[in-house]
């Protein structure tokens, strides 16, 4: 598939539930009105050419009048266009509607009957629903009931599914009613039909709408867009990632020379000793990163190329960026990895091997099964993690260990990583939607936990590890089902600590007096600041922890996976490394068996729930 073609996304449950129409209902108005300004200018200048007749002859008279009926027979169609496009437009949505609320009919009838319902319109029977069947007539005839209820949960699922397609027709329905409406209005004379900046959705608009305006675009259009204005899609969740990085490497070689070019100025100007001077080379030298870390290796396989999916040097106080190896639109599975405090884009090589490693490993267990799916593993540093402390004051100390102490950079992050996981399903290929992992490391499992709490997403399992918390007490929170939210922890990961409240209150009391000599300008004494934490910690726990939430690695709504050192459970008998400290759980081994590593058991237990196979995790002791 070539970068300017568009994607026919799934419909699923979620994104039945949070289809908004209006927006294609004002649309339809916007077009109406257009269309009755256009014909009432339209009739004016043929009155007034008609009339000229009158007092402007001979040959420039006639020009006149004859570019004027040119005029009108073109304006003539546009007005017909605009006409017709708003009645499709407002069918669409009356369509799109109906069959929204058939779909979501059939989901919570069989949510409210106790069936499960997954996303993609599958109904099973539930475990509770087991449970009451089994109080009401006992477990002989529970058992004899249940195939009947499997049966059931077979029907229902054929029901929603065709539900489910029927939306999707209408939808495809109102998209090519509309562009046919379009199809034969003349370009803007002089443009040829030539793409501007304008012509794009704002920068916060919603996936659907990014995907619909990319699916109205020409093949001639698109290629433009990538060619001329590639800073329109490269960051645009819900534009076909191909897309997106064919325009992401058309614009990093001249953000680069921008990038050195200003660095010159600046050491010029400031000198090269100067704070200015060290912000331009950070620029450049983060930008250097992103450019190494989206190169494909020399032979690289088709199915493990790496998508630059996002770079971006404006938004936050450093770049962001994200990549993928394999094409996320094209994967059965796909998985999402966000960073924790101190990452910046100087990682996002080391982040893309181990997506490397992830994604092999995960294709390793699917094929052991006889399975054939296909993987993409995406490296998304797509926030501002707090940092480590700026400089060597205490005032910065402070700053540094209030940055991290608190949820706002997560929370902030949220907002963009729940949009991220919409615009995956969004631009994805085929019927079927994806299968999602949401990986989080550290600070990122915060931001990650906070992201599924979001809003509507299309997420299926969630895997942390080395968290200070997630912000939830429960997979319901996350819009997870039981058992698809899982947690690992080393046994000497100091992470651990943060749930009893900022340890320095524990000794801030004795070391007082110790620290009544330390100046704080403008706020006296290290000693006070010191005595002060004391005083807050209990707050800090009474306030949901900081707004960690609980321990996730403590809590028995989710599922605790082992980080020591393991055999694995696929049926090789491979001994498995472990995790240790805090930084150890995607890192590689640098053990191998017939050329292939051997991951360490977090990358083993990760990879499997990315396959959707867990049977293979393996479980902590209880």
């Amino acid at each position: 598939m070539s970068p300017n073609t568009g994607a026919v996304a799934p419909i699923t449950v979620s994104r039945a539930r949070s289809w908004n129409t209006e927006p294609l209902s004002q649309h339809a108005g916007a077009w109406l009105a257009a269309a009755q300004k256009i014909e009432n200018e339209r009739i004016i200048v043929v009155s007034d050419a008609v009339q000229s007749d009158a007092y402007w002859q001979r040959e420039s008279g006639d020009a006149m009048r004859t570019r004027a009926r040119g005029f009108s027979t073109e304006t003539a169609k546009l007005v017909n266009a605009l006409n017709t496009a708003a009645t499709a437009a407002a069918t669409a949505a009356q369509d799109i509607s109906a069959h929204r609320f058939v779909v979501l009919k059939y989901a919570d009838d069989a949510t409210a009957n106790k069936f499960d319902v997954a996303d993609d319109g599958t109904v099973t029977p539930s475990k509770a629903l087991f449970t009451t069947l089994v109080a009401r007539v006992g477990p002989a005839l529970a058992y004899k009931h249940w195939e009947k209820l499997v049966t059931a949960a077979a029907d229902r699922t054929t029901t929603l599914k065709q539900a489910l397609a029927d939306l999707l027709a209408a939808d495809l329905r109102g998209e090519s009613a509309i562009l046919e409406a379009f199809h034969d209005v003349a370009p803007i004379p002089g443009k040829g039909g030539a793409m501007t900046k304008r012509d794009a959705p704002p920068a916060n608009a919603s996936v659907e709408t990014n995907r619909h305006w990319w699916n109205s675009l020409t093949p001639a259009q698109r290629e433009e867009v990538i060619a001329k204005y590639p800073e329109m899609i490269g960051n645009r969740d819900g534009v076909p990632v191909e897309a997106r990085d064919a325009a992401n490497r058309n614009r990093l070689p001249g953000m680069i020379v921008d990038a050195e070019t200003h660095q010159q100025t600046v050491a010029a100007q400031y000198g090269t000793n100067s704070d200015q001077y060290k912000a331009a080379t950070l620029k450049l030298d983060e930008l250097k990163k992103v450019e190494e870390a989206a190169r494909n290796p020399d032979g690289v396989k088709p199915d493990q190329r790496r998508y630059l999916m996002m770079v971006d040097t404006t938004t936050g106080r450093q770049t962001r960026a994200a990549v993928s190896v394999g094409n996320p639109d094209k994967s059965d599975h796909v998985s999402v990895t966000t960073p924790g405090r101190t990452t910046t884009v100087g990682s996002l090589p080391g982040m893309v091997g181990e997506a490397e490693n992830l994604q092999s490993e995960a294709r390793r267990q699917l094929e052991l099964q006889g399975k054939d799916d296909s993987v993409a593993a995406i490296s998304w540093i797509g926030y501002d993690p707090p940092l480590d402390p700026q400089g060597d004051g205490i005032g910065d100390i402070i700053d540094a260990g209030v940055d991290t102490g608190t949820t706002d950079r997560a929370a902030e992050g949220a907002k963009t990583l729940n949009q991220f996981y919409n615009g995956l399903e969004a631009s994805h290929e085929g019927v079927q939607a994806p299968h999602i992992t949401a990986v989080g490391h550290s600070y990122g499992s915060l931001t990650t936990g906070l992201a599924l709490q979001g809003g509507e997403h299309p997420v299926t399992d969630m895997v942390v590890y080395g968290s200070p918390g997630i912000g939830a007490n429960s997979p319901a929170e996350l819009g997870l089902d039981n058992g698809r939210a899982y947690v690992m922890r080393a046994d000497d990961d100091p992470i651990k600590w943060t749930q009893d409240g900022p340890r320095i209150a524990e000794w801030a009391p004795a070391a007082a007096p110790l620290a009544s000599a330390v100046p704080i300008p403008g706020s006296g004494t290290l000693a006070g600041e010191l005595v002060g934490v004391g005083v807050g910690v209990d707050s800090w726990q009474d306030n949901n922890n900081g707004g960690f939430g609980s321990d996730p690695a403590r809590n028995p709504s989710f599922v605790q996976l082992d980080t020591r050192d393991q055999i694995a459970t696929d049926g090789t008998g491979h001994s498995l490394p472990g995790a240790h400290g805090h930084s150890d759980y995607p890192r590689g081994t640098d053990r191998y068996v017939d050329g292939v590593e051997i991951p360490r058991v977090s990358t083993y237990n990760t990879a499997a729930v990315i396959a959707g196979l867990p049977e293979n995790v393996i479980r902590a002791p209880s």
